[in-house]
């Protein structure tokens, strides 16, 4: 198969998708209608039309080239991505069309991961209700609030092959590199020297461990992988990770999976994943420091030796969690890869500073997020005691670890082509409605209660989707100033008169980048209108019998952290702290009396003080779902003047 990423008339885009936890629906619908309009738009290339359409139709066909050349994602959207390139690479693009019979298989491996979850119409047990089970619990320790095994059997059947292996299409590039956030339990330290001159001598004289040296330390770890990984090749060999989610090595399909799993690993909700298998090797992580340091993800950099990196052992073993913690979206590393490809050094800079310019606009990045951030401009209310400070401080730590300097700085430059795609819904009897996103709610865990919020969302992500790279995705056609875009410089005049958009402000017109034959088989749709106009609406019934499940969780958590199962005796003895305590704290034999009746009266009355508790925090968690769903008007059981 040719690579049409090495023809002059070919734009390459990178693809980030953020963290979104169970919206990963909504980027799956992007996803969705993305490579929906990229097959029909290649097969009418080769003359190929769906069945019914008019032949008529191939003559309005643009023949340039577009080419995925990098995605990349964190939780939700990096499980996203590695299914986005599984489903691609299986040569069987069937997009999900209809929104009828929503709890049946498509066929399509992002609609059947991302919405069904498994939860088909004859499978009784729904995913929320397997999240409350037991079986995780066996070995008397809690890894998470929710049992996650369901995630694993999602993940186990997104890597089965059900296409035609090998049939990639010419839209995905032969070096494809696909980029996963992991956030690592674990630190990789990176060290500053602040010996002098003479400091130096003596500290390689004499035993230089008893030198201290000024360490920060890193938790943040992208899993690398590429398509045409060479084993042989040595840039490729510890820079990389070989991207064969089926026919490869076991050894390299298991770590695919971990790392698909693992950056979805929500800290505290669902499972941690531990890397504790050889998935990374000592001189895996001293790269991935170094392409980080330097900000290139170019496999050069392996020989830079300019900043010492030690005390990493081999392997390099840690219990991983959501990639999002620490970088919710790789925007910055995804467009380095297409800098890296297809830009150029600006002559005018000296050789030392030379940044990285786009050449003929080459190449473009798009965002998926189902969360943008917001500036709220509320009055800001300072916490007052420890209770409000507490959660203050994690979201500030939160929101700096995810800071991203160098990437503010290098986006607004304007150099190069970026996009979001975010949810948006239409306006509604003049009014702007006050939420987008089914799953936002619940702290985003909404979408794991009903199927109807993920279906909601996998169609909204395709409809936003469609207007997104219709409208937005698009460069000014201006052929009077001497402004038309190279992929554009063959464009008849009938295909132009079939896609262009014309702003309705400033006259305006502009050309997609990736042309939607869907607009020439039927008139051309209102562009905000959705597929599935119905808001969502939670039985609340599904949820209160689930109350029983939920308490056996709770009263099962109980029980692991009162009989101390999780908590080892302290290995080291300290005599004199014992000969302390002993000597202040002597108990007469009243003392002991009391303490042995107490923990007699405690073991008796456990079962029924578990009980209690269980119940208690059941019902508390059920009030606090069921307010939110509320809020976003979310309850099928709501007046029907709070749904207007």
């Amino acid at each position: 198969m040719e690579n049409s990423s090495t023809q002059d008339n070919t734009f390459h885009i990178g693809i980030t998708m953020a963290g979104a936890v169970s919206a990963g629906c909504y980027t799956a619908g992007v996803m969705d209608y993305l490579f929906e309009i990229l097959q029909l738009w290649e097969e009418a290339k080769q003359g190929k039309l769906p069945e019914g359409w008019d032949p008529e139709i191939l003559q309005y066909v643009p023949k340039h080239n577009v080419v995925i050349d990098a995605m990349g994602g964190a939780s939700a959207g990096g499980m996203t991505t590695v299914m986005s390139a599984i489903y691609a690479m299986n040569g069987k693009i069937n997009p999900v069309t209809d929104p009828e019979n929503p709890t049946s298989l498509k066929e399509n491996l992002l609609y059947d991961s991302w919405v069904l979850m498994n939860d088909q119409e004859n499978n009784p047990e729904k995913v929320f209700e397997k999240a409350l089970s037991l079986d995780d619990l066996n070995d008397e320790k809690i890894t998470s609030l929710l049992n996650s095994n369901f995630i694993d059997k999602i993940c186990d059947n997104a890597f089965k092959n059900n296409g035609q292996s090998g049939k990639k299409p010419s839209y995905i590039s032969d070096q494809l590199e696909i980029l996963l956030s992991q956030t690592m339990l674990r630190s990789v330290p990176l060290t500053i020297d602040f010996a002098t001159p003479l400091g130096k001598i003596r500290k390689y004289q004499t035993h230089p461990k008893i030198y201290p040296k000024y360490n920060t330390f890193d938790h943040f770890v992208l899993s690398h992988f590429k398509l045409d990984y060479d084993e042989n090749n040595p840039l490729h060999k510890d820079f990389y990770l070989p991207f064969t989610p089926y026919g490869g090595k076991q050894q390299d399909v298991d770590r695919l999976k971990l790392a698909t799993i693992a950056t979805g690993a929500f800290p505290i909700g669902l499972g941690f994943r531990k890397f504790f298998d050889r998935q990374f090797t000592s001189e895996y992580i001293k790269n991935n420091s170094k392409k980080l340091l330097h900000n290139t993800m170019n496999p050069s950099i392996k020989n830079d030796n300019s900043i010492e990196l030690k005390d990493i052992p081999d392997p390099f073993q840690f219990v991983g969690v959501d990639g999002g913690v620490i970088n919710n979206e790789p925007i910055g590393e995804v467009l380095t890869i297409l800098k890296e490809r297809y830009g150029h050094k600006d002559s005018t800079k000296e050789k030392t500073d030379g940044e990285w310019d786009y050449k003929d606009d080459r190449f473009g990045m798009i965002m998926i997020d189902p969360f943008p951030d917001h500036i709220f401009t509320d009055d800001y209310k300072q916490p007052e005691d420890i209770i409000s400070v507490i959660p203050s401080l994690l979201g500030t730590l939160m929101d700096q670890s995810r800071l991203k300097r160098r990437e503010i700085v290098n986006f607004n430059t304007g150099k190069y082509l970026i996009g979001e795609i975010f949810p948006v819904r239409n306006r509604v009897r003049g009014k702007q409605e006050d939420n987008a996103i089914a799953c936002s709610s619940v702290f985003a865990f909404g979408g794991f209660l009903d199927i109807n919020f993920r279906h909601h969302d996998f169609f909204l992500g395709r409809n936003n989707s469609k207007n997104f790279f219709k409208i937005y995705f698009s460069f000014e056609y201006d052929p009077d100033n001497g402004n038309v875009h190279y992929i554009h410089r063959n464009w008849t005049p009938a295909m132009i008169e079939k896609f262009k958009y014309k702003d309705p402000r400033t006259k305006k017109v502009f050309l997609p980048i990736i042309p939607d034959l869907n607009e020439l088989n039927r008139k051309t749709r209102n562009p905000i209108r959705r597929t599935v106009n119905k808001w969502p609406e939670f039985n609340t019934e599904n949820l209160i019998k689930l109350q029983p499940k939920l308490e056996n969780r709770i009263e099962k958590m109980i029980e692991v952290l009162a009989t101390g199962s999780m908590f080892k005796k302290e290995a080291k003895e300290y005599p004199a702290v014992q000969k302390i305590l002993d000597q202040y704290y002597k108990k007469n034999w009243w003392d002991r009396t009391k303490q042995k009746a107490a923990k007699w009266y405690l073991k008796t009355n456990y079962k029924l003080f578990k009980g209690i508790l269980a119940k208690q925090m059941a019902e508390l968690a059920i009030e606090k779902v069921l307010k939110d769903l509320e809020d976003k008007k979310l309850l099928k059981d709501l007046p029907s003047e709070e749904k207007k």
